[in-house]
């Protein structure tokens, strides 16, 4: 128990104190096994303290009690709350079971212990670590900075310690994610367990089918706004213990919400974790993790996406094809495609009135100086690459080359699994042959003993690789199955093709990579190989 020294001065003892009691407890104390056995709660904290106070005959004058924050941050709603009484002289007394209770950040600690509360003459105490401000002659008072850096040290310690866990977890496939993103839900028996969120995956799925047909981020939102549809925060907030400080009226699609949506790999069944990380242990403020040191799992949880339709939309996202579009006239179906032969990218120009002309961007900018006018009309464009798409599909694309694909990969697995089916074999007729030896006495128990160990283990090592062959082949075959029936799907739609519209520019994305005009010609990078 704190003990006082009797022979306090005159004034310490006639002094009135207006007593504040100051507890808190962070998440990360509350769960360090360390602490769990010196009773940190926050009631243990305030009864311990009132006993101290009874003790004294001093008078309580109020409760600050902050719980669930940590020590290397002082923007606790509380602690503040406690210094504006202190500026408005309600209290003169601040009083902690420890010093880590006021704080573990020892620059700050040190800053209201050695001059904040001295300035305004606030008697400080720390009970377990027997620190008194007013007493002059308290030795503890001295070793108060240490004390600071070492709880400074001990919260940095406990930081990386989470830290450390987070990782495991997230690299393990573990969902550390509080919230789910809005067509997701957590399984309530196993909250590492992804689910999709039937109420709300038809709207994702419109939203990713809506780009891929050619409307914008900007009109997509526009779109849900007059459908009524709950916004990603809002349906978040009815249906979670999510806080929100924003009004529920304020909640509409936006085009930012779109992209986040269309951007997002958990679509597709992927986790992508540790996308953002805290600047230190003291500093709440998160910033962005390069793509590269980004914890991901594949194929973690059900697709609400196909692949296919993903990568196609990233890819538009990328060229922001559906963008570029003048408000109230028809949209340039090739934007994001077409680049100038000096490298710039083409944008287009009302001639009179009557029709779009293909212009060179740096052209437009600064004129022939950088770069020649070019002369082809967006018409002409899509008619030239309409020509050479067709002349393409009909050359090259083959279903017929599709199906023996998918037969090839059949006997691949089955030429795989014969191989170690025969070795499986050979391994039980030489332990049938090792029997009858030792029973002729050709050879001894000893080398018997040997011997068998030796095939059987070999024997169990190729059971574990059927069984496994077995599930790969399997997945291996129903993904790739998938991909071609996929890319099926796509030809058949491509045999039809016609011209360029809306409808079938997702496609156009899926086999072109890149449109060059030379002044009245172009040239088309495909991304399948074309033969010589």
């Amino acid at each position: 128990m704190y003990e006082l020294y009797n022979d306090y001065s005159n004034i310490l003892n006639e002094k009135v104190w207006k007593v504040a009691i100051y507890a808190r407890l962070s998440r990360e104390d509350e769960k360090d096994t360390n602490y769990k056995g010196q009773s940190e709660s926050i009631e243990n904290q305030i009864n311990y303290l009132k006993s101290i106070i009874k003790e004294k005959n001093w008078s309580l004058s109020e409760m600050y009690i902050d719980d669930g924050y940590t020590g290397t941050n002082f923007d606790r709603p509380n602690f503040q709350r406690m210094i504006q009484d202190i500026e408005l002289k309600k209290i003169n007394l601040v009083i902690t079971k420890d010093l880590s209770r006021l704080g573990r950040d020892y620059i700050e600690t040190g800053r209201y212990v050695e001059k904040y509360f001295p300035s305004k003459n606030v008697r400080y105490i720390a009970v377990n670590d027997n620190i008194d401000t007013f007493d002059k002659r308290n030795s503890n008072n001295d070793i108060t900075p240490f004390k600071s850096v070492i709880n400074d040290m001990y919260a940095k310690d406990i930081s990386g310690k989470v830290r450390s866990s987070i990782l495991t977890k997230a690299t393990e496939g573990e969902c550390i994610k509080a919230f789910l993103p809005y067509g997701y839900k957590k399984n309530i028996y196993d909250k590492n367990k992804i689910l999709i969120d039937e109420n709300v995956a038809d709207n994702v799925v419109l939203i990713f089918n809506l780009y891929k047909n050619g409307k914008s981020k900007t009109q997509i939102a526009n779109y849900l706004n007059e459908l009524g549809l709950k916004t990603p925060l809002k349906y978040k907030y009815e249906t979670t213990n999510y806080y929100n400080p924003n009004k529920t009226d304020t909640f509409r699609w936006s085009s930012t919400m779109i992209n986040k949506i269309l951007r997002d790999r958990i679509y597709v069944g992927d986790l992508v974790q540790l996308k953002y990380t805290k600047i230190n242990y003291k500093i709440k403020k998160m910033i962005k993790v390069p793509k590269e040191q980004h914890v991901i799992a594949l194929n973690h949880h059900p697709a609400i996406i196909e692949r296919s339709v993903f990568e196609t939309v990233q890819e538009m996202l990328d060229k922001k094809t559906n963008e570029w579009n003048y408000s109230g006239m028809k949209k340039h179906l090739l934007s994001g495609l077409v680049f100038c032969q000096c490298g710039n990218r083409i944008t287009y120009n009302k001639n009179h009135g009557k029709y779009f002309r293909c212009i060179c961007s740096s052209y437009k900018k600064y004129g022939n100086k950088f770069c020649n006018n070019v002369h082809l009309r967006e018409d002409e464009l899509i008619k030239l690459v309409t020509g050479s798409l067709k002349n393409n599909i009909s050359k090259y694309m083959n279903i017929d080359k599709l199906s023996y694909a998918m037969e090839n990969l059949d006997l691949e697995c089955k030429k795989n699994m014969s191989k170690l089916n025969k070795k499986n074999e050979e391994l039980n007729k030489i332990i049938s042959n090792l029997y009858e030896d030792r029973l002729s006495g050709i050879i001894s128990q000893d080398t018997f003993n040997d011997l068998l160990k030796n095939y059987e283990f070999q024997k169990n090592e190729c059971r574990k690789k059927i069984d496994l062959l077995k599930k790969e082949d399997f997945d291996t075959l129903c993904e790739k199955s998938k991909n071609i029936d996929n890319l099926k799907q796509t030809m058949q739609e491509l045999l039809k093709f016609d011209t360029i519209n809306e409808e079938n520019k997702s496609i156009v994305f899926k086999l072109i990579d890149k449109i060059i005009i030379h002044d009245r010609d172009i040239s088309i990078k495909y991304k399948f190989k074309i033969p010589a």
